[in-house]
């Protein structure tokens, strides 16, 4: 059955079922299984990215573009020569086990406004098209490198098909300070997950996602109907 020949009930409950998966799997995320940030990686591939050899579900029944995309996070200061991790905060532990680890905001960012691409400033969690959503810079490295959605979704959802999605997982391991990448189901280096933003970057997109959909459910009726 094609989508074009799928019912508006039918459409919806795919909908819902990937925004389940997607709150399931950041479920798991959080209690610690941090190679849940693939499966998040997968599951907003297939719903909002155009690949060389697949369509996006959001894009084939219309809605990628009609939609607007929860950010929470704004794009880092240009003036600002310093590493930035707009997805996420800092978790400082002390003790023995002090040290620092990143982790998602999810609904608990602070209440002061973001960047955007133009240099105004909006509420944080407000929504923006979703060419910004997907393209604007999320991360910049220590050596200025600047990651967006797009290239941080592809490179975990690595899949090898797409010439996309294997420059992006090239460009995060080039990066000096976000270098290590997943091998076959494995994490590649030593440095422990949560010593870098880009998995619980992840997270917060899938968070951004689910809102995204919930928010506009009405749209989403609207445009099926």
């Amino acid at each position: 059955m094609t989508l074009t020949t799928r019912s508006h009930t039918t459409l919806l409950a795919a909908l819902d079922d990937y925004a389940l998966a997607l709150a399931s799997a950041g479920e798991r995320f959080d209690q610690g299984r941090y190679i849940e940030a693939q499966v998040l990686a997968v599951h907003v591939r297939k719903l909002v990215h155009e690949g060389y050899t697949s369509r996006a579900l959001l894009t084939e029944i219309g809605l990628r573009d009609v939609l607007t995309w929860v950010d929470t996070g704004g794009v880092p200061n240009p003036k600002t020569a310093s590493s930035a991790a707009c997805l996420t905060l800092m978790k400082v532990r002390s003790g023995l086990q002090r040290g620092g680890e990143y982790v998602p905001k999810l609904a608990l960012y602070p209440p002061a406004p973001i960047r955007t691409r133009s240099g105004e400033h909006i509420d944080r969690g407000s929504r923006i098209p979703f060419e910004h959503w997907w393209t604007n810079p999320v991360i910049k490295d220590a050596d200025g490198a600047e990651f967006s959605r797009q290239h941080l979704v592809l490179a975990l959802a690595d899949d090898i098909d797409d010439p996309e999605a294997r420059s992006a997982r090239a460009a995060l391991a080039a990066s000096a300070s976000l270098g290590w990448v997943l091998e076959d189901g494995a994490w590649s280096a030593a440095t422990p997950p949560a010593a870098s933003p880009v998995l619980a970057s992840m997270r917060q997109i899938g968070f951004e996602v689910i809102q995204t959909l919930r928010q506009q459910r009405d749209v989403i009726q609207a445009t099926l109907n």
